[in-house]
């Protein structure tokens, strides 16, 4: 992700579309937790706090990080092997497209959509 290069502020956004995922891991809270946290020191980011939010007993599942240098998180549909993905850093010694990366190999999807955003701040 070339992102950021010559920017005054640097930010570098993946995010994407995970299909054909495990019903179980989408369900599994403790393991998001522990994605979501690995994936932080991937990145190179500094892990703030960590919150999740499961929809009723059976549904899906939001794990989001605040990390110092903006967010990451995973929401869950386990009934349709579903899962999205959204990783956002600010500042050149953060490495988002590692920690997207960290996080399909565990979530482990037939398909992935990703999509980049250069986020960053140009001088004009």
């Amino acid at each position: 992700m070339a992102g950021g290069v010559g920017a005054q502020i640097v930010g570098r956004h993946i995010y994407g579309n995970l299909y054909g995922c495990e019903q179980q891991i989408l369900k599994d809270e403790a393991a998001l937790i522990t994605i979501v946290k690995e994936a932080a020191k991937v990145a190179n980011a500094i892990l703030l706090s960590i919150g999740s939010y499961r929809f009723g007993p059976e549904g899906g599942l939001t794990v989001f990080a605040v990390v110092a240098e903006s967010h990451i998180s995973i929401h869950t549909w386990p009934e349709h092997g579903f899962a999205t993905v959204d990783v956002y850093t600010c500042g050149d010694h953060t490495d988002p497209k590692a920690a997207f990366d960290y996080i399909v190999s565990k979530l482990k999807p037939r398909k992935v959509e990703a999509f980049f955003g250069d986020r960053s701040m140009y001088r004009e």
